[in-house]
């Protein structure tokens, strides 16, 4: 039986695997970026989907149960998101005075760096297995 990596005859279809592995690691970049950018942990972040090169993602805050979703992209090492509510569609974050987030990934482990226009901001690691 095939797999999500192998076509019918058994052997690995490589544009495939790399394709499904570069959308579970934007998902779980997206999910990392929501927990920083809104003070959450990370385990709460659920990935809904990632569609070409943007991932959605939403978690439930506790507070009052209510739903919170945002989808993200990369642009090089910078992660950009929006909102993605459905009485809140917003912008994408690419405005200069705008926050920069930015990843770097080594292994499992994933550092996001948060900076503000003024200079301050903060610096966050996840354990992305």
């Amino acid at each position: 039986m095939a797999s999500e990596f192998t076509g019918s005859n058994g052997v690995i279809q490589p544009a495939q695997a790399a394709a499904s592995n570069e959308s579970a690691q934007l998902g779980k970049i997206c999910k990392a970026s929501t927990a920083l950018i809104f003070g959450h942990p990370y385990k709460i972040m659920q990935l809904d989907s990632v569609s070409g090169d943007i991932a959605y993602v939403h978690y439930i805050r506790a507070s009052d149960e209510s739903r919170w979703a945002i989808k993200c992209k990369l642009d090089g090492q910078r992660v950009l998101w929006a909102s993605d509510n459905p009485d809140s569609l917003g912008r994408w974050r690419n405005d200069p005075a705008d926050e920069v987030i930015t990843y770097s990934l080594s292994g499992t482990v994933l550092t996001l760096k948060q900076t503000y226009s003024d200079g301050s901001g903060e610096e966050k690691t996840f354990n992305i297995k």
